[in-house]
């Protein structure tokens, strides 16, 4: 097995990754699929062919197992990301510590080419914890020498926790939240797109730390994103704007519940456009087109309409 064709992937059962698990091995790579759990998601990969994929249970900050899972790959892929913490595994723990932890096992291991998934706006919001410690992750990324950050707008996909959850949300409750008006920018592109400009990454060089933001062609607000979800769904909702300070407050009750519906750091993400740069534009390094948001979302509500079975 030559060690250029190894892939590790971080995180690699979780939503994004498995897409382009999926992807890596249809384009014939061995692929180590990473995480803590690798049998509680259950993901299958339709492209799998026999003794291509290696599912490892590994805490990204478990020093020595961490260096052993990614031993013998030309590439390390880092998909870890939480949106609220969870017990230990908080924004720190999750984010900095563990990126910190990868790096120096991609130095035990002499690989030097590391892509890191981040997120739009991360250097512009100073007040959300997820924004401010996933800075400080790509800036310990931008040590290693072939490091590639890439940031994507919001992510959506047929098992995504965005479309998905207000859509499920607009099915049951009369009225949907306008969090700071609603006017929040958006440049959602589909998981596939992503996988596949992650993958374009592999063998491709660029400059250390090199940034590279990912957004469908379509520029959308927070407000018109459920205006079209409702108009879809063929349903008539209250669209109320509760501004910010508002937001936090009914945040902090939501965040007492099991289930957390909303959390203050959420709230603090929606004070910035989460739109691509022309500075860090994938379209400078790959002449690829993403779907249009339009295009996969009107197929993606389809299964919460009557029709559709919900």
């Amino acid at each position: 097995m030559s060690a250029q064709k190894i892939i590790s992937v971080i995180g690699g059962n979780g939503f994004i990754g498995s897409y382009l698990v999926d992807l890596l091995l249809d384009k014939g790579y061995f692929v180590k699929v990473i995480s803590r759990n690798p049998k509680a998601s259950r993901t299958f990969y339709p492209s799998a062919k026999l003794g291509q994929i290696n599912e490892i249970s590994c805490d990204i900050t478990n020093d020595k197992k961490l260096s052993n899972a990614i031993k013998g790959s030309f590439s390390v892929i880092n998909l870890v990301g939480i949106l609220e913490p969870k017990g230990r595994n908080d924004f720190e723990r999750a984010h900095v510590r563990g990126s910190e932890k990868l790096i120096d096992a991609c130095n035990q291991n002499g690989i030097d080419k590391f892509i890191q998934i981040s997120a739009i706006g991360v250097e512009k919001n100073k007040t959300s914890r997820y924004a401010i410690t996933k800075l400080q992750a790509e800036n310990r990324v931008k040590k290693l020498k072939r490091s590639i950050i890439i940031r994507p707008s919001i992510v959506c996909g047929e098992e995504d926790n965005f479309l998905n959850f207000f859509a499920k949300y607009a099915k049951y409750s009369p009225i949907l939240p306008l969090i700071g008006g609603g006017n929040t920018k958006f440049q959602p592109i589909h998981v596939s797109d992503l996988a596949n400009i992650i993958t374009l990454c592999i063998n491709k060089d660029f400059k250390r730390g090199q940034i590279i933001e990912v957004g469908g062609p379509d520029i959308l607000t927070f407000k018109e994103i459920l205006s079209y979800l409702i108009a879809e769904l063929k349903i008539k909702r209250v669209l109320l704007n509760i501004p910010f300070p508002a937001a936090k407050k009914i945040a902090y009750i939501l965040e007492k519940l099991p289930i957390s519906l909303m959390t203050r750091d959420q709230v603090e993400m929606l004070k910035c456009d989460n739109i691509v740069s022309r500075n860090y534009s994938h379209k400078k390094y790959f002449e690829y087109n993403p779907n249009s948001f339009y295009d996969f979302a009107k197929k993606q509500l389809k299964i919460f309409t009557k029709d559709g079975g919900h």
